[in-house]
């Protein structure tokens, strides 16, 4: 399934990665097999709740994958993420929000600028260099 989800988004990834200087990878390399999935980790933030994420090393830029509200880093979007940037040999990067999936916190007690608190973190303190920012649904935080 994750194949069928790295297919729809191929497009657009390549083109945004060619345009730091990476080619596309043929189709065929993108049917990788799931034995290399990467390990939950978690982030401790002083006086916040732990984040988890997952997190491939790579080569530059990077990727984050952004997940769409009550989503988390699980879904399907999110490992063909994975597996595409793996196949390319990019660092790629993958978290829960405060309150969603494996990560602490009440849902309900989250706001937009708890989350952005959260992106915020794992762009300074988890990635190195520039990233390539990927966001379901697509979202924009000023900053």
């Amino acid at each position: 399934m994750a194949a069928v989800s790295l297919r729809s988004c191929r497009r657009g990834l390549s083109l945004m990665l060619r345009n730091a200087g990476v080619a596309a990878v043929p189709s065929q390399h993108l049917q990788a097999d799931r034995r290399h999935k990467s390990t939950v980790q978690f982030a401790s933030r002083p006086d916040l709740p732990k984040l988890a994420y997952r997190r491939v090393k790579g080569k530059s830029p990077g990727v984050v994958f952004l997940p769409g509200y009550g989503s988390s880093m699980n879904g399907r979007k999110a490992e063909a993420l994975e597996e595409f940037c793996r196949s390319l040999g990019h660092s790629y990067l993958r978290f829960d929000y405060t309150g969603h999936g494996a990560s602490e916190g009440e849902l309900a007690e989250g706001t937009v600028g708890t989350w952005k608190k959260d992106v915020l973190f794992v762009l300074d303190e988890l990635t190195e260099g520039p990233q390539v920012d990927i966001s379901h649904p697509l979202r924009f935080f000023d900053g």
